[in-house]
């Protein structure tokens, strides 16, 4: 899937895709998400926090348990299958 495909499904810029391919959080993709940009960088960074968490449905602890388990490429690929589905 080439990144103009990921950008239509997400409504992300073609900028946000690649930024967020690369473990960067920015604004529109945190925007898409209602979430703020430290927010996901934290998430990305592999540190759960409640903002991010209540979007997943999880309490922080599981949240963190869960980022442990998938790494930093998971956690891309989970923020990616997040705003595929919206």
């Amino acid at each position: 899937m080439s990144e103009l495909s990921i950008a239509m499904k997400t409504g992300l810029l073609t900028s946000n895709v690649r930024n967020l391919s690369q473990g960067i959080a920015d604004i529109g993709t945190a925007g898409k998400l209602g979430v703020m940009t430290s927010s996901l960088q934290e998430f990305l960074n592999g540190r759960a926090n409640i903002s991010m968490a209540s979007k997943l449905g999880l309490m922080t602890s599981d949240l963190q348990l869960l980022l442990n388990t998938i790494g930093k490429q998971g956690a891309i690929g989970l923020i990616f299958g997040l705003l595929m589905k919206k």
